[in-house]
């Protein structure tokens, strides 16, 4: 079963067919037409030109933000998520008043990874079966599309702290493993897996070229941390809270890097299930956190969000997406000196987003509400109300002490939420309406 690839915009060499994301495995014989290879995508394929977008006169509306990404005040990238299950990569050199369709195709619903490190060079791949990475490094007007390993990997996680180093982290029979690439996606190498059974890999996080995280379901309050390239994995072992560790259970262990050696984790526990009653959880995946429970002896999955998914570079999370529950029990903890030593965290607020002008400089957005941290998130000021909607979860992008972006929904429409004066004022940007799948 076969659907195109995605439609950079002009007409390419690139293999068009790709299995459905619903289907896990491709035959290898796809390797020998050439899958293998590096072609060239350029973004008018699809197009009748390449103008900037414009809302269009009874097209579907019926679009998502799955990330956002601004190098400086006025250019950035968006990726819009159809209900159709296509996906559309755009740029803005204008702070957003006008939009350039740069890279569009078949998402099939899955999260995706988005990365600009300056004006020209970016990365765009999905999670995923058939991993390919779209590497460009013009800005957008021309994309490389690279098959990461081959068609029956399915990626989970990608991570890439700068242009050259990269991790993918992918799904194996019993255990997941983690690839690392010295040179953009070129060449992967295989680290095995970064966790031994029980646990499992969910995520993999680089701050930069040596130090990462995994996400984990484990057997106690730890965190995985390498700082070898993900070579070897070492426990990083939380300080406890007042209460203590629960002793029994499943632990999510998650870590998202703010800036520099800055850390946080998130560590929450599900008591081991008692028959059928709702006295605990199994944790069956991650992200977003979904657990399995009962509800008066019937089974019942329910999905909750973290304060992991509120911060800048975890990945946005759309409304309903995960992060309309808030997690119990969860305790937050903070590292400034890459895991060496914790402190315990107290966050505002469950929802809004968090980002990070530098180590200790964080903001916080909310319904209507600004929060600012000077210490790495130890403490806040108190809320102030600044009449901007509620900031979708991870989307708070603070690039300096002064500019900031953020994602919102208003009805139906997607918008961002821009700052020029350290979030004292902020200016609105509706996104234009769009029709799902472009046809010449």
């Amino acid at each position: 079963m076969e659907i195109p690839e995605p439609e950079p915009g002009v007409e390419s060499d690139f293999p068009r067919g790709r299995a459905r994301r619903a289907v896990a495995i491709i035959g290898v014989a796809l390797l020998a037409l050439g899958i293998t290879a590096v072609a060239y995508l350029h973004p008018s394929f699809g197009l009748t030109q390449r103008n900037a977008v414009r809302s269009i006169p009874g097209a579907s509306s019926s679009y998502s933000l799955a990330a956002v990404d601004f190098v400086d005040p006025t250019t950035g990238w968006v990726v819009a998520d159809f209900d159709d299950g296509d996906f559309q990569v755009m740029r803005t050199e204008d702070a957003g008043h006008s939009w350039t369709r740069e890279l569009s195709g078949p998402s099939g619903g899955q999260s995706v990874f988005l990365k600009f490190f300056d004006g020209v060079t970016g990365y765009f791949a999905l999670t995923g079966p058939r991993p390919i990475l779209y590497r460009t490094f013009d800005g957008g007007l021309t994309w490389e599309a690279d098959p990461a390993l081959n068609p029956a990997a399915y990626a989970l996680s990608w991570s890439f702290p700068d242009a050259a180093h990269g991790w993918l982290l992918v799904r194996g029979a019993r255990s997941n493993r983690l690839y690392r690439t010295p040179d953009g996606g070129s060449t992967w190498l295989d680290l095995g897996t970064p966790v031994p059974l029980p646990d499992q890999a969910y995520r993999v996080s680089f701050a930069g070229a040596a130090s990462g995280w995994i996400d984990s379901l484990s057997a106690g309050p730890y965190l995985y941390h390498s700082s070898d390239l993900g070579r070897t994995w070492t426990k990083a072992v939380l300080p406890p809270p007042a209460a203590g560790w629960p002793r029994t259970g499943q632990y999510l262990v998650a870590a998202q890097p703010t800036v520099l050696t800055g850390v946080v984790a998130s560590v929450v526990n599900f008591a081991p299930p008692s028959g059928r009653s709702a006295s605990g959880g199994t944790i069956l995946v991650y992200p977003p956190l979904t657990v399995r429970t009962f509800d008066g002896g019937s089974p019942v999955t329910y999905v909750y969000g973290t304060s992991i998914d509120s911060m800048a570079g975890a990945g946005l999370a759309a409304p309903g997406a995960g992060a309309s529950v808030q997690v119990p029990n969860e305790v937050e903890l903070g590292s400034l000196d890459d895991g060496a030593t914790w402190s315990t965290l107290q966050l505002p607020s469950s929802g809004g987003a968090i980002g990070y002008a530098n180590p200790l400089d964080w903001w916080w957005l909310g319904q209507g509400s600004w929060a600012r941290s000077s210490d790495g998130g130890a403490t806040w000021t108190s809320p102030r109300n600044i009449g901007v909607p509620l900031a979708l979860p991870g989307s708070l992008q603070v690039l300096d002490g002064q500019h900031a972006w953020f994602a919102a929904v208003a009805g139906s429409r997607s918008l961002l939420e821009s700052t020029a004066d350290g979030g004292v004022h902020w200016e609105m940007v509706i996104l234009p309406q769009m029709s799902g799948r472009i046809t010449p």
